[in-house]
């Protein structure tokens, strides 16, 4: 693929940052005659005439090259006893932890376990249904009366004569707030068939309801909240976690729209999934309480971590000098990211983590999120990611298995997670929450300074966590950005590269269905190796590419910008 290497026409760093004139022009000069009007399909579509045949060459889909990168990391990275953690920003809400696999039942115990609940109302901590500061309008605390309201909801389950009705009356009053829960309604009273409506409203529920009333047993202290410009992180069993999406779904945490301090933060309770939506609402919904039934008929008893990561601006990187070449890179069409095991998996974020999964969005992220429920946690604790900001999910277990995408997103089936686990009890399944910029006016992403950003973001997701050999595992990632955020494909799919061969891990791009770009791309990294084109290079050759006064593909510039050195070097 691609031509014959030609040693002599290396792109050198001279050639590449001095010789274009469009630095040069007038801006307003520049806008004129350019092709920013083309939609990002349109500009895939012109690619046909520069690359030959523009076919998807099967030999990328081979899994040899993938299950070699993958093989190479099948064990989970190494990380230090909980008992040598010292540092006050590495939060843990259990004692702590070693998982045994010739034990795999052992039960995490919650810190301070056995003692009565502590509460921490200093605005750094999650306020809990439980707190005493947690007050009805008339300053009574209301724990005492949600306590109640679900036991005796328990109790109706238990005696197999709850129904709906019990439910949304229980949800009501606890929240003191009379809700729109047609959503919940159709899929419970209509969709479930009569021994799933039975199953549900007798075990599962009950089970659901025994989570909330042994909150202050549960958690011992309330977690702390993971605020921005911190490096923090917080560890918690499955357990707790399930406790908190309990929680949730009775809608019992503050409402935060009106709360002090929590204004960058997601709205936490299941209301807003509940009312009435489109059909994928019901499908997610579907999923989390398929999560329910399944941690309610046997606990997990694994354990997972939220982490906090903030880039210091002494250590932002300085993209002219960064003369790495570029990394490996395997393309796949048939894998979606949660199926490439043994990597860093990128969950393609809102700047509020998990976006619109309690509402009606349902793109990557929100279905990451509801196939993968524990990871709805992070919305409680989570304050808005900065530019130079990312977040880590390790260890959420998944659940389900679903079919389509967007507005055909269906819950499909049971999902059993099988993979191994750290020594912590964590599944080795790492996500990092990355959010690109929504591009309401799509040309703007061509400015150097909007390029940068998310460079920025993408170089602090990627950078491994410690300098071990095993920490520099393979990023599975794909069209991040791109969709209803209005990102170019090319120019996205290019940054991620430079972002991952600056942080040197190799980096697999899976562009579910989407063969062209997969082609498109496979052509132009082995164009760019080639020409043995370094990091560096392809910065200025971006920032060249704002300039053009008619703007092809970003594609189709670089490799017109490769041909024109090589004419440059072989006339000199």
């Amino acid at each position: 693929m691609g031509c014959c290497p030609i040693a002599s026409t290396r792109v050198g760093s001279k050639s590449i940052r001095n010789s274009n004139p469009a630095e040069h022009r007038n801006p307003k000069q520049q806008e004129r005659g350019r092709t920013d009007d083309l939609t990002d399909e349109e500009r895939l579509e012109l690619d046909n005439e520069c690359f030959p045949g523009n076919k998807f060459d099967e030999k990328l889909a081979k899994d040899a090259p993938l299950d070699e990168i993958i093989s190479k990391y099948s064990k989970p990275p190494k990380i230090k006893s909980m008992k040598e953690i010292h540092n006050k920003n590495d939060s843990f809400m259990i004692q702590p932890f070693e998982y045994d696999q010739n034990v795999p039942d052992t039960k995490p115990k919650p810190i301070n376990y056995g003692s009565p609940y502590t509460d921490r109302c200093d605005g750094l901590h999650l306020v809990m249904p439980c707190s005493p500061t947690y007050m009805s309008v008339d300053h009574k605390p209301l724990w005492p009366h949600i306590y109640g309201l679900i036991a005796h909801l328990k109790e109706k389950c238990d005696k197999g004569d709850a129904n709906y009705g019990d439910l949304k009356a229980t949800i009501d009053a606890c929240s003191g707030v009379p809700r729109n829960m047609d959503s919940l309604n159709k899929l419970v009273t209509e969709l479930y068939s009569d021994n799933h409506f039975k199953q549900f409203m007798s075990t599962t529920l009950s089970k659901m309801c025994e989570l909330v009333l042994y909150l202050d047993k549960i958690w011992t202290q309330p977690p702390p909240l993971l605020p921005r410009k911190t490096n923090c992180s917080v560890t918690m069993s499955q357990r707790q976690a399930a406790c908190l999406l309990a929680c949730s779904f009775f809608c019992l945490f503050q409402p935060r729209n009106h709360s002090k301090g929590y204004e960058n933060y997601q709205h936490v309770n299941f209301d807003g999934l509940f009312e009435a939506g489109p059909s994928t609402k019901i499908e997610k919904l579907r999923c989390i309480l398929h999560y329910f039934h399944r941690i309610t008929e046997k606990m997990p008893t694994g354990v997972i971590t939220f982490q906090r990561f903030v880039l210091e601006k002494k250590d932002f990187p300085q993209w002219p000098s960064i003369n790495e070449p570029l990394s490996d890179l395997y393309l796949t069409t048939d894998k979606r990211i949660e199926d490439i095991p043994n990597t860093l998996q990128v969950d393609f974020a809102n700047e509020y983590i998990g976006g619109g999964v309690l509402g009606g969005g349902c793109v990557q992220e929100e279905i990451r999120f509801v196939i993968c429920p524990e990871m709805l946690v992070s919305l409680l604790l989570c304050e808005r990611m900065e530019k130079n900001e990312c977040i880590y999910l390790i260890g959420c277990e998944r659940f389900s298995s679903y079919k389509g995408y967007a507005n055909t997103f269906q819950f499909d089936s049971d999902y059993r997670d099988q993979t191994p686990k750290d020594h912590w009890g964590r599944k080795w399944c790492h996500l990092v929450a990355m959010d690109a910029v929504y591009f309401n006016d799509p040309p703007i992403q061509y400015h150097p300074k909007e390029i940068e950003r998310e460079l920025l973001k993408a170089y602090t997701s990627f950078l491994p966590q410690s300098a071990d050999e095993d920490s520099y595992f393979a990023i599975a990632t794909g069209n991040w950005g791109c969709g209803a955020f209005n990102g170019d494909r090319q120019l996205k799919a290019i940054i991620q590269l430079m972002a991952a061969s600056a942080a040197r891990r190799p980096i697999i791009y899976a562009a579910f269905g989407d063969k062209k770009l997969v082609a498109s791309f496979a052509y132009i990294y082995e164009e760019l190796k080639t020409h043995q084109v370094k990091v560096a290079d392809l910065f200025y050759m971006l920032r060249e590419y704002n300039g053009q006064r008619k703007r092809p593909s970003v594609f189709k510039y670089l490799l017109e910008r490769m041909k024109s050195i090589e004419i440059e070097t072989t006339n000199f």
